[in-house]
């Protein structure tokens, strides 16, 4: 009796497509929220149309979640949003097909600094709704957010053209990620993993965004079915805890 009630209940659980990424589900964290960030460029003129695409972006994600996640500094922390004319060679992506990156890097349990680099040389980056939009999808995976299997979520693989705001899979993906972020924190967990060869500063793991025509190849289809399998696993993990 008890388990046909949980079959026919969990037909009625909502379909989220957002998943997190693999760092995040080995036990790694951020220490505190929120977490300082700051946006580094020699170009004084483009540092500043940064500054404000980014701060916008803060906005909505805390607008729409009703977190404070990041805090924005004019310097002084490691967390930085960057430029970059030589994407390729520094990140080892497609710099025709990629239009950022966010890398976190670990220390122990904890992410201790993130990076997002954003592809000067790519030609969508030059339009501001654009370079809006690759932001706003770049924050979430500061937070442990992948890239979601829905197409309309911000958080998909691919740059959404017209972006139509965050959608209520990119809502719910970040608040369960800061759930869980806050639940750690409170009993200090310590991944098993935290302090194996596997965890390092110098192999930090990193999330890219590419264009809206971009095909995917074989390797990308791999690792979007091992992340379905993943998150909906952790899904069904996360909902049974709920119930006692």
């Amino acid at each position: 009796m008890w388990i046909k009630w949980i079959l026919i209940f969990s037909v009625s659980l909502p379909a989220w497509a957002y998943n997190l990424t693999s760092d995040f589900q080995n036990g790694f964290y951020w220490a505190s929220l929120p977490i300082d960030i700051t946006v580094v460029d020699r170009d004084e003129t483009r540092k500043r149309l940064i500054e404000t695409i980014a701060k916008r972006a803060i906005g909505e994600w805390e607008s729409s979640t009703g977190l404070s996640l990041w805090d924005y500094k004019e310097s002084g922390t490691s967390n930085v949003i960057r430029w970059s004319e030589n994407f390729g060679q520094e990140t080892n992506m497609d710099p025709l097909s990629v239009l950022a990156v966010a890398i976190r890097y670990t220390v122990g349990p904890y992410f201790a600094k993130t990076e997002i680099v954003i592809n000067g040389s790519h030609f969508l980056n030059h339009d501001l709704d654009h370079l809006y939009t690759t932001l706003t999808h770049e924050f979430g995976h500061t937070m442990g957010l992948d890239h979601s299997d829905s197409s309309l979520a911000v958080m998909a693989p691919t740059l959404q053209d017209p972006y139509n705001g965050l959608q209520g899979d990119d809502v719910q993906g970040l608040q369960v990620a800061q759930n869980e972020m806050v639940d750690r924190q409170v009993n200090r967990y310590v991944s098993p993993l935290a302090y194996s060869k596997e965890s390092s500063t110098t192999s930090p793991l990193s999330c890219g965004t590419v264009g809206a025509s971009a095909p995917a190849g074989g390797g990308a289809m791999v690792s979007l079915a091992v992340g379905m399998l993943i998150g909906f696993v952790r899904k069904i993990f996360l909902w049974l805890k709920s119930l006692f």
